[in-house]
């Protein structure tokens, strides 16, 4: 298991690669190689846009996103989880899908993640659009859980109906 700390940097590192690979433009899919990126492979997610009406889906989920998640989102939808998510995260992150997809370039966002203890975590995104011939049609991002205090850092799931707690805040 990768420690919450080895996403730290994570988002600066996958912006670097990214733009590395087609000059600041959004690269090519098939620019990106799994390879090059092995450090972050357990904190990415690689989501495919659908037009008409606009879907964002899951289509590859690392091991330790699965974890923070509690599930593994391989091929489901984020506009699945958008009626039980009563904190918006996931309106959040689809909203800055849309933009990433709109815009070809990178997004970064900070959405609010509810715990089982009732935490409210603060975590930060990145996402970088891919093309696939001449459109853009993925979309590559990496969470940030690395500022999370170590006593709560394994009480994440997110839609669980808790009143949030200041982050860092004893458990009762």
């Amino acid at each position: 298991m990768a420690s919450r700390d080895a996403s730290k940097g994570g988002i600066e590192a996958l912006h670097r690669y990214w733009n590395s690979r087609a000059g600041g433009k959004a690269p090519q899919r098939s620019d990106i190689d799994p390879a090059d990126l092995k450090p972050l492979l357990p904190f990415l997610y690689i989501v495919r846009y659908e037009r008409d009406p606009f879907r964002v889906r899951y289509i590859l989920t690392g091991t330790e996103a699965d974890r923070w998640n509690g599930l593994n989102l391989t091929g489901r939808y984020i506009d699945e989880f958008l009626a039980p998510d009563i904190h918006g995260a996931n309106r959040i992150l689809l909203d800055a899908y849309r933009e990433a997809f709109d815009t070809a370039a990178p997004v970064f966002c900070t959405y609010t993640w509810p715990t089982r203890a009732g935490y409210a975590l603060e975590v930060r995104v990145g996402m970088f659009p891919l093309r696939v011939g001449d459109q853009i049609q993925q979309c590559l991002a990496i969470e940030d859980y690395s500022g999370f205090p170590a006593a709560i850092a394994d009480d994440g799931i997110p839609f669980e109906d808790v009143v949030p707690k200041p982050s860092g805040a004893a458990k009762s």
